[in-house]
Parts: C-alpha cells; structure tokens; sequence
C-alpha cells in the first residue's frame, strides 16, 4: 500500500469513534439520510453521494456541498455522517459526496466529479426543494482544495474550458476547514519521507522530477485564479498545520486583496492541529463549529457580506474584535 495512502485511511479509521460515534448531535433522530445516490454515470462505483435533511412540509431548502479530505489518496463520505446530520439539524439539506481518488483517478476527473454533483443538485432542485442561491460549498483539508477550487471554477469560463466543464450553479458561500489552496506551495514544502511529493505524484500522474512540466500546472491552484467573484468564506484552521501550514493566510490575503468577506478561526496550538474542528469535544472545536454554525445562519438569512467594505462599519469592527478574542490557543487541554 502506498504510504500516504496508508497514513490518511488509518488516521480516518483511528479517529471515527471520536468524530462520528461517540458524540450525540441533538435533534440527529430527525434527520433522514439517502445513502448512495447515484450523481454521475461516469464512473458508477465511485460517483455517489448521501442526502441529509429534515424533512418540512413548506420552503425551500439551503443546501449544502460537503466534500471529505484524505489527502487525494483516501478518505470516505462515510467518515463525515456525524458532521453532516450537525448541519442538517441545521436546517440544510446536505449533498456528502464520494469522489475519485489517486491513483486510481488522476487530476482533473475528480473536478469533473464534483461538477456533477453540483449539476445533480441543480438537476433536481425542483423536485427536492432546494435553493439554488443558498448554496454552500464546504470541504476538510483536500475536500477544502476541491470545494475553493469548485468555488473558483464557477466564476471562471477559462478554467471552465480547460477542464471540459459547465457548472450550472455558483455558490452563495464556503466554509474551508484547514485546506491547501496552492498546490505549488505544497509541493516545494519539506515533509517527512517526501510524502507530499509522492501525494501529487500519484494525484497528477506525473513524475516527482517533472511537476514543472505537468499539463495542469498553471490551473490547478484556486488562489491563482479566483477573484473578486469569490463566494464570502469561512475558514477553520491551524497555524501549526503538519499538513497545510501558512495556506489559509495565503489564501485569506488573496480574499482581502479582492475585498471578498471572510471570517475566520484559528489556533496555534500543538495539539488541536490540523481539522482540529472535527473533534467535537474540545475547546477550540466547540468555538470554530459556534462561528461556523452563526456563519451558515447568515447565509441562510440572506444576510451574509459579499464584500469587505460594502459591510457596515459596525458590524466589520464586532467581527474583527470576535476574531481577535476567539483566534487564540488554550494553553490546557480541558479534558
């Protein structure tokens, strides 16, 4: 088995007591879960989704896109039921998608994947309720790459053509928990027995040595191509990341650049590191899933920012001074 593949499915599989069975999500009994629906016939073994939602007798739903990390390699829609009913209870109607992973799927067909399940929501909105202009894109470590890259590509007719797809849908919203935005970045970065070299090795098809003449390489990072038609975001994330260190400010100073609205959560602790936010029993998760959880009401509400000076005076002064009080890292673990 490939070693990073090997990493990333037993981190999934020593951390699923801890992220999916042994936390109760008040109102979980109400949620109904569709497993396994089918979004694309191009690859019908891996182009499957599950549907959570509350069922209501009037309205329409806001919906929700949420795509697992794994590192390209691994990862399961399985491993985020427990998130996934949280924000159905919610009041979303939430789309957990599978998609293609490495090396059995090489870069982009993954992105054709994920445009599919966008375009199936679309396809049957109707039918479900759904409101197409509430709809969020949401993603952990790679799933958040995917999600800023489905996000980017929306608003982008150039990387439209070069990967063959039409997306019928934009998004209202992100939320992108400890992702990687520059896959350049990512590659020159120094990792323990090379694994992120390997990662994009398999993910790419590409040789290790020849990354600098990879058919993708000027499309394949969101930062490098998103602009002011960026959806308003919300990001979780570690200034320690093993994984994914320095990424997000990247990507955050390339919204501010663009006056796109964020907000924002971070830690610097040790510990609570990368995705800390899936662990729903410490401090800081509890404070990261309350922002995110105000963030997804804004949506909602229709009263989320497009723009940072478009937003009130008063209201961008209580978020810079939330994010002052809430970015700082608990010395203890309160266990």
């Amino acid at each position: 088995m490939d070693v990073a593949k090997l990493v990333f499915d037993s981190i999934d599989k020593v951390f699923d007591k801890r992220l999916n069975k042994s936390y109760h999500i008040e109102g979980s009994n109400n949620v109904v879960i569709t497993k396994d629906v089918l979004y694309s016939d191009s690859d019908i073994k891996t182009c499957k989704m599950d549907c959570y939602y509350v069922p209501k007798h009037t309205g329409l739903y806001p919906v929700l896109l949420y795509i697992h990390g794994g590192g390209f390699v691994a990862g399961d829609k399985e491993y985020r039921k427990a998130l996934c009913t949280w924000y159905a209870v919610d009041g979303l109607f939430v789309v957990n998608v599978n998609y293609g992973l490495s090396p059995d799927c090489h870069y982009p067909t993954p992105i054709t994947h994920l445009v599919a399940a966008l375009n199936w929501i679309v396809k049957f909105a109707k039918i479900l309720r759904l409101d197409l202009d509430k709809i969020i894109v949401g993603g952990d470590s790679a799933g958040a790459y995917y999600a800023a890259m489905l996000a980017t590509i929306c608003n982008n007719q150039e990387l439209q053509k070069v990967f063959k797809v039409k997306p019928r849908a934009t998004f209202a919203a992100t939320i992108l928990n400890c992702g990687l935005y520059d896959i350049d970045m990512a590659i020159n970065n120094r990792m323990v027995l090379d694994v992120n070299k390997k990662i994009f090795a398999s993910y790419t098809g590409c040789n290790e040595d020849d990354f600098e003449n990879y058919k993708y390489k000027d499309y394949y990072s969101p930062i490098k191509h998103l602009d002011e038609n960026f959806p308003p975001s919300f990001f979780a994330y570690s200034k320690r990341d093993i994984f994914c260190k320095g990424q997000t400010e990247l990507l955050i100073g390339t919204l501010e650049h663009h006056d796109v609205y964020y907000e924002s959560y971070h830690t610097i602790s040790a510990i609570r590191n990368h995705c800390f936010s899936l662990d729903w029993s410490s401090r800081e998760s509890k404070e990261a899933n309350a922002l995110i959880k105000d963030f997804v009401q804004k949506v909602i509400n229709g009263t989320l920012p497009k723009k940072i000076s478009e937003t009130p005076i008063k209201i961008r002064e209580h978020e810079r001074l939330y994010n002052r009080i809430t970015n700082f890292t608990f010395p203890k673990d309160d266990h």
